[in-house]
């Protein structure tokens, strides 16, 4: 036996050192936990814009819809913020706490300190150390207003798009601003979601805000719903669901029913030990553990079914690239799929299972396509390049014969502004995409090209309305590791593989001539 030089051994660890750098890319999965936190404007200005108070039924349904074991907390703020929720684990307690605590909800306050309800509703290093997905939920009627001086308002202004808003940056947290009213600060809103990726819209009045809080929910929480079947209102519920949530708009109706799976009826007086049912004034969410397997139908002349949202002994964990984008700029979606466990489905057990996404705006069909899953590795649907401005919303589903499980989600397109000479420009865009609409169908076949984008496209993007453009800041895009740095791992596996083959032949060169 010879002796192993050093060198060998220097070698040895060099691999596995690479081998070490290279794992996280062969085995990292997408998080499916939640932490959100909800801020809730109670300045004065609220009686007006929202004089019904429909900002209670909103936060109370959502609320019910945030999923059990997700991390979560509400608050309200104008002079100054204080919690209504306290900031914890969501289980049957945290959510009847919510529903009581949103009824305390009202608009007393003189001021509007966005930024101190931020900081108060601020996430820490170890919050981001957790793996959680970090969002907040953020409703407001006005603008930036500490004071009646109006340089002090500005100052407040500028520190929330700096400092207080780089904190959540920084955590990678995304902001999902809410504007009630168009007397709400629209510019300051959109650059604080389009710089942290969140959503940004407009209610214009206070009956659109639990769609809207639907919709900024979606896009944070990763739930799975069944298709509802129209104009019945009725769906079905297969084996193997363990709990579901039916979401109803009452419409003026108050003696909302269920017919169950054998066809019994029930409503919020009968409802069993399995079943919760929460009223508030606008909805009805019913929640049903262990629900009878079968066909499922909404009773009244009135009320519509708004969705279904399940939980099954599957698992489906997805990641959007971008919530925002500009013309001209790709965006995709990875998805894997993994039991009740956490475990990932093997090769096998994802045969027959389709990922299917369709893309809308306005209601018109503007893509439509559908890919196998692969095994050992993400899914990743890539979305085409769009040609017009506004709001899409996407029906990603996973399929699998009579099997259907879709999560709804938005993609916010921006118009191409020229930027001024001393804001910051938009990173390049990586890819050039061709799309070609095949004649007589809604399908896209997407050609990617992997040349440069030009120069003039590189150095376009959108200032906010009213923003200073030492303000503007890049937009922090949360995008999974690109194909390119999974490349590089494996050149530095291979080099490191080398470099230690080329040390063992020195070795045993060397031990003979010794």
């Amino acid at each position: 036996m010879f002796k192993r030089p050093v060198f060998y051994h220097f070698g040895v660890a060099l691999f596995i050192a690479a081998i070490t750098f290279a794992a996280p890319s062969m085995s990292k999965t997408l998080s499916n936990q939640m932490d959100i936190r909800v801020l809730i404007d109670v300045s004065g200005s609220m009686k007006k814009t929202d004089p019904n108070s429909l900002r209670i039924p909103a936060l109370q349904v959502l609320t019910q819809l945030l999923p059990a074991g997700s991390k979560a907390g509400v608050w309200q703020f104008a002079n100054s913020p204080s919690v209504i929720v306290p900031h914890g684990t969501v289980n049957a307690q945290w959510q009847k706490a919510a529903t009581m605590a949103a009824q305390n909800i009202s608009s007393i306050g003189q001021f509007t300190d966005i930024g101190a309800a931020l900081k108060a509703a601020s996430f820490s290093a170890q919050d981001q150390a957790e793996g959680h997905q970090l969002h907040l939920i953020l409703l407001t009627d006005g603008m930036v207003d500490v004071s009646k001086d109006a340089a002090e308002n500005q100052r407040a202004r500028r520190a929330l798009l700096e400092p207080i808003l780089q904190q959540y940056i920084d955590v990678g947290a995304r902001v999902h601003t809410i504007g009630l009213s168009h007397k709400a600060d629209k510019s300051t809103l959109s650059a604080m979601a389009q710089r942290t990726d969140g959503l940004f819209e407009v209610a214009v009045h206070a009956d659109q805000l639990l769609e809207i809080f639907l919709r900024a929910l979606d896009n944070t929480v990763i739930t799975q719903q069944v298709p509802i079947k129209l104009p019945e209102q009725s769906f079905v519920v297969q084996q193997g669901i363990e709990s579901m949530t039916v979401v109803v708009e009452k419409n003026g109706d108050n003696q909302v029913e269920l017919r169950d799976g054998n066809q019994r009826t029930f409503g919020r007086q009968q409802t069993l030990p399995n079943q919760q049912w929460q009223s508030s004034l606008t909805h009805d969410v019913i929640r049903v553990q262990n629900p009878i397997p079968g066909t499922w139908a909404l009773i009244s002349p009135t009320a519509t079914l708004k969705r279904v949202n399940v939980v099954g002994k599957l698992q489906i964990l997805l990641q959007q690239s971008h919530q925002n984008i500009k013309l001209g700029q790709r965006s995709y979606i990875d998805v894997q799929l993994a039991n009740e466990r956490g475990v990932l489905l093997s090769a096998d057990q994802l045969q027959d299972f389709k990922l299917e996404v369709d893309m809308r705006l306005n209601n018109k069909v503007m893509f439509q396509q559908h890919q196998s899953f692969v095994a050992d590795q993400k899914t990743r649907m890539h979305l085409p390049v769009l040609n017009e401005v506004g709001m899409y919303s996407l029906n990603i589903s996973v399929t699998n014969g009579q099997f259907t499980r879709t999560i709804s989600r938005s993609l916010r397109v921006h118009p191409l502004i020229a930027v001024s000479q001393n804001a910051t420009s938009m990173p390049a865009v990586s890819e050039v995409v061709v799309t070609e609409i095949e004649k007589n169908t809604q399908s896209h076949v997407t050609l990617v090209s992997k040349e440069t984008a030009s120069p003039a496209l590189q150095t376009l993007m959108e200032v906010p309305e009213g923003i200073e453009p030492e303000v503007v800041s890049v937009i922090q895009a949360k995008q999974q590791t690109s194909p390119v740095s999974d490349n590089l791992r494996w050149v530095i596996v291979g080099a490191a593989g080398f470099v230690l083959l080329l040390l063992l032949v020195l070795g045993r060169r060397s031990s003979k001539t010794t």
